[in-house]
């Protein structure tokens, strides 16, 4: 360790660090360079790959420089080179302890030789985390930017895999959904380093490719399968919650999938009821089934537990500056479900900037104007009639703005700080915003169609003709 950094930084972490970008970008320039001429997509990998580099290696900075004590981020660093060191020297003692997740055996044995883990023994979504980050500090040399920026290259192929899904439906939106899945500042700056945040959010873009792959598309190839069971579990074994969060709008995807190739137009309405009501059943079961796992995320305690963030904040002003507010509400769902637009709002769209007391919290406020602003003049530009066929005429655009809503309810009610809403919100971000695109694009098309139909019915004997057909659809890579 070198004088005057701490003890999760050295001077090697920054000799090596220039070494490793040039790796992950000349990987980068190689997968675009036999892609480029089939898939113009393509032109976006680079850059977006340099975004989530930047995005890493600035929150290991962040949180040496800024958050002079270290935090989650270093504390999974150190838990993961000490996983890392342990399985390097053989020490099959303390391997199974640590598969075990006994992490205060671990720290007690392996303090003088390998290093300590700052978790309790029962914290297993912490310890899981710091157990996959072990292998980033195997092939980082156990340094903290190394190991960050190889974390950062693998979590931007899973992102990768969500853009795709994106302009497989929709090739036209390339452009759009480039910025809202690869771009936001917010996704890859806390979507980059070694936090649960990562994890999550690299399961959340396999599970939704997987699902498009093997579900939707019914291509039945064994790695799909793998895919779609490997991605679930991290998310389960690091935030549980986000992938209950899935369910609904998963199923519903599936099933509206499915109701589309129906063609008699009675049927599929007498269907639709019987299905909502089967989804609603099969959520309350799995949440029934899974509570007791679940623990702190399970549904009655996740209640409890917004209730008693909003009662301690008007209590004790916790949060100082931070802090904010949606009002007193009960338990029970009808109270929870009078929240619905404060958690929305507040979820989606603040800090606002007259909120901002740090230069993070300035980033995080500008890119919610701009979101807020996008959404305002896309829902004003949208008429009433194609937004609700829209929602029930596309199942892909069901599904991503069901998430991201049930999702940012979910953080806007259960936490009391914009730092921590800032981090939390990241997953439901590229889902939102990705929507709105969609809606934007269907009511501009319907809006051409209405205007050629009209010019048609006005020139019935004219040899009027449509315009270019739209580009064809895309296909994903494999």
């Amino acid at each position: 360790m070198q004088e005057g950094l701490p003890p999760w930084m050295t001077i090697f972490d920054f000799l090596l660090a220039p070494f490793y970008i040039m790796l992950v970008v000349l990987l980068g320039y190689v997968v675009r360079n036999i892609n480029i001429q089939r898939k113009a997509y393509y032109k976006y990998y680079v850059p977006a790959l340099l975004c989530k580099v930047i995005g890493g290696t600035s929150l290991c900075l962040v949180y040496t420089f800024w958050y002079t004590a270290g935090g989650d981020s270093t504390n999974y660093f150190m838990a993961g080179a000490t996983y890392s060191r342990i399985f390097t020297d053989f020490n099959f003692e303390l391997l199974s302890q640590m598969l075990s997740f006994r992490s205060e055996s671990i720290a007690y044995l392996s303090y003088d030789a390998y290093g300590i883990i700052n978790f309790s023994d029962n914290d297993y979504y912490a310890l899981t985390t710091s157990v996959i980050s072990s292998v980033f500090c195997f092939f980082g040399m156990n340094f903290y930017i190394p190991s960050t920026i190889l974390l950062s290259y693998v979590s931007f192929l899973c992102v990768w895999k969500l853009y795709e899904v994106f302009i497989d439906k929709f090739p036209q939106l390339k452009k759009e959904f480039a910025y809202s899945i690869l771009f936001v500042p917010s996704v890859f700056f806390w979507g980059s380093g070694m936090l649960k945040d990562t994890y999550s959010m690299s399961g959340l873009a396999l599970v939704t490719y997987a699902i498009y792959r093997y579900l939707i598309k019914r291509e039945r190839k064994l790695k799909y399968g793998i895919m779609l069971v490997g991605a679930s579990t991290i998310i389960i074994l690091i935030k549980p919650y986000i992938f209950f969060a899935l369910i609904p709008g998963s199923l519903i995807w599936i099933f509206f999938d499915k109701l589309n190739k129906i063609r008699n137009p009675m049927v599929r309405t007498l269907i639709i009821p019987g299905m909502l009501l089967f989804v609603f059943l099969f959520i309350s079961i799995i949440l029934q089934f899974f509570g007791e796992y679940m623990g702190e995320y399970s549904l009655d305690k996740v209640f409890n537990k917004a209730v008693k963030t909003q009662q301690d904040f008007a209590r004790n002003q916790q949060y100082g500056d931070n802090s904010y507010d949606i009002g007193e509400f009960d338990a029970s769902l009808a109270g929870v479900l009078s929240k619905i637009p404060a958690a929305l709002e507040m979820a989606l769209f603040r800090p606002y900037l007259w909120n901002v007391r740090n230069p993070v919290m300035l980033l995080s406020a500008l890119e919610n104007f701009i979101m807020l602003s996008i959404t305002i003049y896309i829902f004003w530009k949208v008429k009433f009639k194609v937004l609700f066929k829209s929602l029930f005429s596309d199942p892909l655009l069901i599904f991503s703005l069901l998430f991201a809503l049930f999702f940012a309810f979910s953080v806007g009610l259960t936490t009391a700080n914009y730092g921590a809403l800032v981090r939390l919100k990241i997953p439901c971000i590229p889902f939102y915003a990705s929507s709105l695109f969609i809606l934007f694009y269907l009511n501009k098309e319907s809006f051409i169609n209405r205007r050629l139909g009209s010019i048609r019915a006005s020139r019935p004997n004219s040899n009027f003709a449509s315009p270019a057909a739209p580009e064809a659809k895309g296909t994903v890579s494999n």
